[in-house]
């Protein structure tokens, strides 16, 4: 079967190919400032909260809470340490790599403007930057999302009864869903995946 271009599915699928094939060859263009800040930041909190724990925690730590803020769940200090330890390496950096997949796997893009991003290699390179800049800010609010959760932990460790304010909970859910609606916003109807066709290179 061929499309109204007289390409036929077969010939698109192998253009794409073609493409992501010299695509991985090109440089990768470096991410903004933004989203890099904001990942160090979050790492560097992470990594300071992570000290700050292994300094103070004592032996009995409290790792889940009521609606209001009042303990219903407790651990031992191991178990706090390496759930603050494991859970931004296995629920956040790893989302990283999925900008590769852009290249790696381009008939998997599901994306607004996909066949003008998929066109060219310099357009590939390009498109593999924007997700990465976007996955960045969803790893770093992820990331402070589970740094909160950890300082958390610490301060009502030392807490009478490891009781908590309970507008806590809501106060940083909300922050990290702001963050995230913004950013699933801005790459669903924003201008920042619309075709350039004035830039040089991706013309």
């Amino acid at each position: 079967m061929v499309g109204g271009s007289g390409e036929s599915w077969q010939q698109r699928e192998e253009r794409r190919r073609q493409v992501a094939r010299e695509a991985r060859l090109m440089a990768r263009e470096p991410a903004g400032w933004l989203p890099r800040l904001l990942l160090l930041g979050a790492t560097v909190a992470w990594l300071v909260t992570l000290a700050w724990m292994a300094a103070t925690l004592p032996e009995r730590v409290p790792t889940h809470w009521s609606g209001g803020g009042t303990p219903d769940g407790w651990s031992s200090r191991e178990f706090a340490l390496g759930f603050a330890v494991v859970g931004p390496l296995v629920f956040a950096y790893p989302l990283l790599l999925l900008s590769r997949l852009t290249i790696v796997w381009p008939q998997g893009i599901n994306a607004p403007y996909k066949e003008w991003w998929l066109e060219t290699p310099r357009r590939l390179v390009r498109f593999e930057r924007l997700v990465r800049e976007d996955l960045m800010l969803i790893v770093g609010a992820t990331v402070l999302l589970l740094v909160g959760m950890d300082v958390l932990m610490g301060y009502a460790a030392h807490r009478p009864g490891g009781q908590v304010p309970g507008w806590w909970f809501l106060a940083a859910t909300g922050a990290f869903l702001v963050v995230l609606g913004w950013v699933v916003v801005r790459m669903l109807v924003g201008p920042r995946y619309r075709p350039d066709d004035d830039d040089p290179e991706l013309a």
